[in-house]
């Protein structure tokens, strides 16, 4: 068991390997700031269950992942409703969930600032009530829950990563415009049920994926509240134009473009359902209810 200050959990593979590059600079910053701290380095997916026994939760003050979005998602249960903060270090193809955070436009730009400047802020010890997302009642994620055409986009975006970064989940997107059909389902939200062909629906916290296309702009990741947008079927000339004005955030001005906020949202379909939460791809049975839980995390900021 790890009993340090600072936990971090090390994603070895995230960002084509560039996260285990960023802990000689971490371990650094600690050691100069005399801050008692350990890495735990994930194995697999789902490995959650290991890396949580190796924590020592009765000293530990600050969990923090060095990884991308999907790290962050796998891990940010081990801090929620505990008395520990949590820190996002981002060292993954796009780490959309930080430009929801305050002061977002001021991270440096290069990997070894960044990696720096995120280490710093934990010194700094500066926290914020952060909402989290529940997936019936046993499934988290921070930032962004998609299904429909996010499915196949993520697919075949991840062979472009190592090449492309955060911008391959836009050539996937452009991609997928052509020859993508919509699927019904059946969402209810705050108690308010419709049956239609979808051809993107996602539930957010954050306002940003995807490589920082700004999916739901009003979204906020402490206000206690869901922010949904949901794109209904429409001709595929107009789909192609779509796609550019989802980048500033401009993509409600098409009629076939809801986005709007509530407290809870419950999906219904046949079969089985393949759902991403924060570029990690679930299979879940039919139904699933989203509910925000309000101020379930100590995140650093």
């Amino acid at each position: 068991m790890q009993s340090c200050l600072v936990c971090f959990v090390v994603n070895p593979v995230a960002g084509a390997g560039r996260a285990k590059t960023a802990v000689p600079i971490i371990e650094n910053i600690m050691r100069e700031n005399g801050v008692d701290c350990s890495f735990i380095y994930t194995r697999a997916p789902g490995d959650i269950a290991r890396v949580s026994g190796q924590i020592d939760f009765g000293r530990t003050k600050t969990i923090a992942c060095i990884g991308g979005d999907g790290t962050v998602q796998e891990y940010v249960g081990l801090a929620v409703n505990r008395d520990v903060s949590f820190s996002i270090i981002p060292a993954g193809s796009a780490n959309d969930m930080l430009y929801s955070l305050p002061e977002a436009q001021s991270c440096p730009r290069g990997f070894e600032e960044k990696i720096a400047f995120h280490t710093k802020k934990i010194l700094a010890g500066r926290t914020i009530r952060a909402d989290i997302v529940a997936v019936n009642g046993e499934n988290y994620f921070f930032n962004i829950g998609g299904t429909v055409i996010d499915i196949q986009v993520l697919r075949d975006a991840i062979p472009l990563k190592k090449n492309f970064g955060g911008a391959s989940y836009f050539f996937s997107l452009i991609k997928n415009a052509v020859t993508y059909r919509p699927e019904n389902v059946t969402l209810t939200v705050d108690g308010k049920t419709e049956t239609t062909p979808l051809l993107l629906l996602a539930v957010c916290n954050g306002g940003y994926y995807g490589g920082k296309l700004r999916i739901a702009p009003p979204a906020l990741i402490d206000d206690g509240l869901l922010t949904v947008c949901k794109v209904k079927e429409m001709p595929r000339p107009k789909l192609m134009a779509l796609f550019p004005l989802v980048k500033p955030g401009w993509h409600d001005r098409m009629k076939e473009v809801s986005i709007f906020n509530c407290r809870e949202v419950r999906l219904e379909y046949g079969g089985k359902k393949t759902i991403n939460f924060d570029g990690n791809l679930y299979e879940f049975d039919s139904p699933l209810t989203f509910r925000v839980v309000k101020g379930a995390v100590g995140l650093v900021v």
